[in-house]
């Protein structure tokens, strides 16, 4: 693989922000191999109190973003603020399809030349920064639709207005007395989009900052023609890419795992990103805790020193820093955790990048499976090619059964994950810490595996089981029946002692066909009716 000039890394995360930005801390970040560090952790809900908009950049915040650049001036490292701009007004008008969001209007003169004076003052400012990270959706970042109802963006297509917004941002900052590196991350906007905007922008000091899927992948790292295509087209304008990939534990911002283990899917992410004929640089995208560095930010210490490795040979150096005896649990365990994370049922909903918020324990109802979508371009187009439920919360019986089968493969691989690192656990030699809690990362995707499984398991279940009390096919019914109590008994042995689960597996014993006839009726919810319900009516 190539090597790359931006190696850029981030201090804190979203979950685990309160990391100061010190002189030892700059200095783990250099020896993992980063020559460049975000400035700011640029969440939507600004853990505590980060800059994320332009806005922002005043009074005690505009002075931290100073010592910060000090500090990196100091340690020989590069800074990059991370913005969203123009920043979203106010709540609630008809300016874009979505009531409760009001994009701040790229075709108001007045917005463009109040965002292109923040952007130039902040450069001023800052005299040693050379680079800025853009967001034009997400991140406090809206954009009027043209499908909406704003008097100015109306009938005037995306791309159109967009390359006009970062044209004139891109001349400002080009006119200032420094090289300065534009890089826009086209976030939520669909793929025919980007690319139109794209063609029509023209200059030097604007470079691109991609995810390595257009489907808001974490834990899954799909390579898809999403980035190749967008590659295939900065490689014809000369156009330098910067990749995003996840280099530490966690999956998304809201699941609190800090050291789950999956450095093969760092491998893979950085494989995509190494097709691109223009990349320039590998930017860690959720953010490190020291104090918890975990296997995949130790890969990509691995990678960062010898990138020509292979992948055997950098899981072999990785397994080093867990000593001799622990090394091949390790890689085979991690090995496991690729093939895990794979058979997730993860285009059912976008809602399973957070499966490890999912919890082991389940009511008794009719699964709800929930859509996710936002009003952006990408959601609207591209995405829903992506996941099987965005808007529609209607499924056929064969998705659910589909996803409870995959789940359950799923949890058979982290079960044996479980098993490898707990023996690699009796017999490591350093980093124990790590390798415990890594331990529990992997349990808690487990459990939340399980427990997804055995839901719609058992509610396909009952489906069956009052079909054959309609045919009063006894035979049928009683197979049923012993396969819904292992289900349940699987049940309590993932939630030992609790009350809800003993209750549910004695008012089953009692009386099945009450049993049946109370719990899992799929008409509870809306979500699961269409095909399920016509199952009923037929019998």
């Amino acid at each position: 693989m190539k090597d790359v000039k931006y190696k850029i890394g981030m201090v804190g995360n979203p979950i685990i922000p309160e990391v100061e930005w010190s002189d030892e801390q700059m200095e783990i970040l250099k020896d993992i191999g980063f020559n460049t560090v975000q400035m700011n952790i640029a969440w939507d809900n600004r853990p505590k109190g980060e800059v994320l908009n332009l806005e922002h950049v005043e009074g005690l915040a505009a002075e931290e973003l100073e010592r910060r650049e000090a500090v990196l001036k100091k340690h020989g490292l590069k800074g990059l603020p991370h913005f969203g701009m123009p920043r979203i007004k106010v709540l609630g008008h008809e300016a874009n399809i979505t009531p409760y969001i009001t994009p701040a209007c790229i075709s108001d003169e007045k917005v463009i030349n109040e965002e292109v004076g923040k952007i130039v003052a902040f450069f001023k400012r800052y005299p040693t920064v050379k680079d800025v990270m853009i967001y034009t959706y997400d991140q406090h970042a809206w954009l009027c639709s043209e499908f909406g109802g704003c008097p100015l963006c109306a009938g005037v297509p995306l791309p159109e207005r967009l390359s006009v917004f970062l044209g004139r941002v891109l001349s400002e900052l080009k006119a200032l007395d420094r090289e300065i590196t534009f890089w826009w991350q086209p976030w939520e906007l669909s793929l025919g989009q980007i690319l139109d905007t794209i063609d029509k922008i023209d200059s030097p000091n604007f470079g691109l900052m991609l995810n390595t899927s257009g489907l808001e992948s974490y834990f899954h790292n799909f390579d898809n023609t999403w980035i190749k295509t967008i590659g295939d087209r900065a490689s014809e304008k000369n156009i330098p890419i910067i990749g995003e990939i996840q280099a530490t534990g966690s999956g998304v911002g809201t699941v609190e795992l800090q050291r789950f283990p999956c450095p093969t899917l760092v491998y893979r992410q950085i494989s995509i990103l190494d097709k691109l004929p223009t990349l320039v640089g590998i930017k860690e995208h959720f953010g490190i805790a020291f104090s918890r560095i975990g296997v995949n930010t130790l890969f990509l210490k691995e990678f960062f020193k010898n990138p020509e490795a292979s992948l055997s040979e950098l899981l072999e150096s990785t397994a080093a820093y867990y000593g001799k005896q622990a090394a091949p649990y390790l890689i085979e365990a991690w090995k496991e955790c690729e093939k895990g994370i794979d058979l997730l049922p993860y285009s059912f909903t976008y809602a399973y990048s957070n499966i490890a918020c999912f919890k082991a324990k389940h009511d008794y109802h009719f699964p709800k499976v929930s859509c996710v979508h936002a009003d952006t371009p990408a959601w609207e187009s591209d995405r829903r090619c992506g996941f099987f439920l965005t808007h529609d919360q209607q499924y056929h019986p064969w998705a659910l059964e589909n996803a409870a089968l995959l789940f359950k493969q799923s949890s058979a691989k982290f079960l044996k994950v479980k098993e490898l690192y707990e023996k690699a656990l009796s017999v490591c030699t350093e980093r124990k810490d790590d390798l415990a809690e890594a331990l529990s990362d992997v349990n808690v995707m487990y459990r939340a595996n399980m427990g997804q499984y055995l839901h719609f398991t058992e509610a396909l279940t009952a489906v069956d089981a009052r079909i054959a009390l309609f045919q009063q096919n006894g035979g049928k019914l009683k197979n049923i029946c012993e396969k819904f109590q292992k289900l349940l008994d699987t049940d309590l042995e993932l939630n030992p002692g609790d009350a809800d689960v003993i209750k549910e597996l004695e008012d089953f014993k009692k009386d099945p066909k009450l049993y049946f006839d109370t719990r899992f009726r799929q008409e509870e919810h809306f979500y699961g009716e269409t095909y399920v319900t016509k199952v009923d009516q037929r019998y």
